[in-house]
């Protein structure tokens, strides 16, 4: 499964049972019973921190996902690129550039070779005939 799958779905959980708190927590109000009340809204309070946390680590997720396919299609549309020119387009350093286009390669987003410090040759994508669209 994937991870950024996995941590939404545990965020949806968690933020569930503080919802589920607050609902008992009003009930609780409704029927005037303080203890209840009190003690629903503290469980609701605890589930909902970690909840956000949670779903806020599964959007991060989603962002680093979509930068990695970003940077992959703008190689892919090369046959090599110079790793200063992927830099430029994503306007960071060679050294961050480098890093992004081997965690492409290392996450399936992308498949290459590096040629040299500076050079990354595209592989051809096996699914996609030489010259042509699918």
């Amino acid at each position: 499964m994937n991870r950024r799958i996995f941590y939404e779905l545990v965020a949806a959980g968690i933020l569930g049972m503080s919802a589920i708190g607050a609902i008992l927590a009003a009930a609780g109000a409704i029927l005037q019973q303080a203890l209840g009340a009190i003690a629903a809204s503290l469980c609701a309070l605890v589930f909902f921190v970690p909840g956000l946390y949670v779903l806020a680590y599964a959007r991060r997720l989603r962002t680093r996902e979509v930068a990695l396919a970003h940077a992959a299609t703008f190689v892919k549309e090369r046959s090599a690129i110079r790793v200063q020119d992927l830099a430029d387009e994503l306007r960071v350093p060679r050294d961050d550039a480098e890093r992004i286009l081997r965690t492409a390669v290392r996450e399936g987003f992308l498949r290459g070779r590096f040629e040299g410090s500076d050079r990354f040759a595209v592989e051809p994508d096996p699914a996609r005939p030489a010259g042509g669209s699918p």
